[in-house]
């Protein structure tokens, strides 16, 4: 008896914290910003990384939140870099390919996306670094960096499960445990549907 309420009990328990983890929802529009809009402390941390390249600025709107967002593509690479909306730094995405990823983060990830989807495709995969700029400067201009700062990824999904098909983002830590699952909506559309 004893085992079948502490059964039912995980059982709850899981069932929820699962419910929860799905019940995030991801909106983001994203618009352009003039440059003269932009902090200047945003401004500041661009124009040290040197990008030879032109930057185009955004102004990102979520469901809950407004963010200023500098994209570019420096060493080959698409850059993304999200500041608060008074120019503080929030973190550094870098698109990657799933191949740059060593096997254990590969097998990890893919397990944690085998549980969640019956089919999966990997849409974008983007390592992302956040911490202090002053340690964050160095680490994207010269790829090194002796100092701490937070490494994830973040993963965009289609995922296809018994029930329905939808594109999911995906962060993972540095080791690919799961942190957060947020599903993408988009915006509705102006006209009638039938």
């Amino acid at each position: 008896m004893f085992k079948q309420i502490v059964f039912t009990i995980t059982f709850l328990v899981f069932t929820i914290c699962s419910d929860h983890i799905y019940a995030q929802k991801k909106y983001e529009s994203e618009s352009r910003l003039k440059e003269k809009y932009v902090p200047s402390t945003a401004l500041d941390f661009i124009n040290a990384l040197t990008v030879e390249r032109k930057v185009k600025w955004y102004l990102e709107e979520g469901l809950y939140r407004k963010s200023i967002e500098a994209k570019f593509t420096m060493n080959n690479r698409k850059h993304s870099i999200e500041f608060d909306t008074l120019g503080n730094l929030e973190d550094i995405e870098i698109r990657i390919k799933w191949g740059e990823l060593n096997r254990t983060l590969r097998d990890s990830i893919g397990f944690y996306l085998g549980q969640d989807c019956a089919k999966y495709k990997i849409k974008r995969i983007q390592i992302q670094y956040s911490g202090d700029p002053s340690i964050l400067l160095p680490k994207i201009k010269t790829g090194e960096s002796t100092e701490y700062y937070t490494t994830r990824y973040e993963i965009v999904v289609k995922c296809r499960s018994k029930n329905d098909v939808n594109l999911s983002e995906y962060l993972f830590s540095d080791s690919g445990q799961k942190i957060t699952v947020s599903q993408i909506v988009f915006k509705n559309s102006s006209h009638l549907e039938y």
